[in-house]
């Protein structure tokens, strides 16, 4: 597997064994946008399933439709979900995200990523379809 890549919204790292998303500076996302995304990651990730950090600090705006693409098809092969915000802004789109589309993932916001890798860490020796209870 391929440990970078690359599109116009995203930049995509695999380090130990967790895959971190980066999202561009001032990126606005739209229903296409988040299905180039997805798209891409699954790509990336070569149809194996990975604890996700994903840095949204220099995030613009998540269109709705995007958001709900992203929830229900942007969780697929995703052992669990970790948020790097900066508030306020991605702050809040990150509380309206989990409020709005209670994602089926274990998810969380963290400030530091030493704590969202600490975090998504419990979930790398997971196979998938593991549920946690």
């Amino acid at each position: 597997m391929q440990s970078y890549f690359e599109n116009d919204f995203t930049q995509y790292m695999l380090v130990d064994n967790i895959v971190h998303i980066i999202y561009k500076k001032g990126v606005i996302i739209d229903l296409q946008a988040s299905k180039r995304i997805v798209r891409d990651r699954l790509m990336f990730q070569e149809e194996r399933a990975y604890p996700i950090l994903c840095d949204i600090r220099q995030l613009r705006r998540v269109d709705k439709a995007a958001r709900d693409y992203l929830a229900l098809e942007g969780s697929l092969l995703v052992k669990a979900l970790a948020f790097i915000i900066e508030p306020p802004v991605t702050d809040v789109m990150t509380r309206f995200y989990l409020m709005t589309n209670h994602p089926d993932i274990p998810t969380a916001s963290f400030r530091e990523i030493s704590k969202a890798l600490a975090f998504l860490s419990r979930f790398l020796s997971l196979g998938l379809g593991t549920i946690l209870f």
